[in-house]
């Protein structure tokens, strides 16, 4: 059985590296883009079983990466430090998976990716 990949795109080093670290720990075998340019991107090179993603960065924000993302698209779990009613319901809209707010707790993030994984 080969790994789960996942893609982490978030502007935040820190935070793509600590997100990335968490699910490498866990077996996932893991990409990270810094931009949803970079995402698009690297979602044309490869395809990813989950996508983990920022809603709010600068450029291309993580809502109309999940819209512009063809195919149907993997789960798609949106990310945010910031409880904005707009941009939750925009994900919804969107068609993400889930959407959760950082720091998201390593156990639960395991989980979470876990069941977007076999979703």
């Amino acid at each position: 059985m080969s790994l789960r990949t996942v893609l982490v795109v978030d502007d935040e080093q820190g935070m793509r590296d600590t997100v990335a670290e968490i699910l490498e720990c866990a077996g996932y075998e893991v990409s990270t883009a810094r931009t949803g340019d970079d995402a698009l991107s690297r979602l044309r090179e490869q395809t990813f079983d989950v996508i983990l993603m920022d809603i709010r960065m600068p450029g291309r924000d993580g809502i109309s990466v999940l819209r512009e993302i063809g195919g149907p698209p993997p789960p798609v779990v949106m990310m945010t430090a910031y409880a904005v009613d707009e941009q939750l319901q925009a994900a919804v809209e969107a068609k993400s998976f889930a959407v959760v707010h950082k720091p998201v707790p390593p156990p639960y993030l395991i989980a979470l990716v876990g069941r977007a994984a076999v979703a």
